[in-house]
């Protein structure tokens, strides 16, 4: 299944900003780019990304037959995933569709590229492929799980540093910076229900021999 797309984002990222206390017709404006950001982002990281060879496997070396028996890990960016510099021109884009811009908008392109690549960052370096993966003729033969993380706590701290490194500061920085977290974590986590690693991957008995990829 494809990434989660805006429309999927974007009810829940109204939500985090009224629960932080941030209303008003911008805002509105701000969720719908924020989650259109955050779809664009996403659909990199799945074109992008890539199971690692070495899943530990076990399978007879008569048959081919049997399962892996360890879980996966993730490519990380650059390769396997969009960094900040590849996200900041379409936020942009997005913020000034929705009438963001003026002076402090470039900066908040900026800081949610920066928090947007990061969540993606810590997701590719902590989730894992579930193992299980059932093996036949010495390759998956069928869908591989990924298991979510809690993401918002990590990010929060970050998105704040980003926020000022780019001059976005005063009282609704904070609470910005706590919503940017959430959506993160949001995007994340409907990314890791609905994408799944794709059969196929080299499964000797051992470990995997090759990469796998998103579907």
């Amino acid at each position: 299944m494809p990434a989660p797309t805006a429309d999927q984002l974007t009810s829940s990222f109204k939500g985090f900003l009224k629960d932080a206390g941030l209303q008003g017709e911008a805002i509105l404006g701000f969720a719908e780019a924020l989650a259109e950001s955050a779809a664009q982002a996403l659909e990199k990281f799945f074109s992008m990304g890539q199971v690692l060879p070495g899943i530990p496997t076990a399978v007879d070396p008569v048959s081919g037959s049997g399962a892996t028996g360890g879980p996966g890990s993730l490519l990380p960016p650059p390769a396997g995933g969009p960094v900040a510099a590849q996200l900041e021109g379409d936020i942009e884009d997005n913020l000034t569709a929705h009438g963001i811009a003026g002076a402090d908008a470039p900066g908040l392109a900026k800081a949610l590229a920066a928090s947007l690549a990061e969540t993606v960052n810590l997701f590719a370096d902590q989730t894992q492929v579930m193992p299980g993966i059932a093996v036949a003729g010495f390759v998956t033969a069928a869908p591989g799980s990924l298991q979510p993380v809690p993401l918002a706590g990590q990010l929060e701290p970050a998105v704040q540093d980003f926020l000022e490194q780019n001059k976005i500061c005063g009282a609704q920085a904070p609470p910005l910076a706590k919503v940017v977290a959430q959506a993160g974590d949001k995007a994340l986590s409907l990314f890791a229900d609905q994408v799944q690693v794709g059969p196929g991957i080299a499964c000797p008995p051992g470990a995997s021999a090759a990469p796998g990829n998103f579907i």
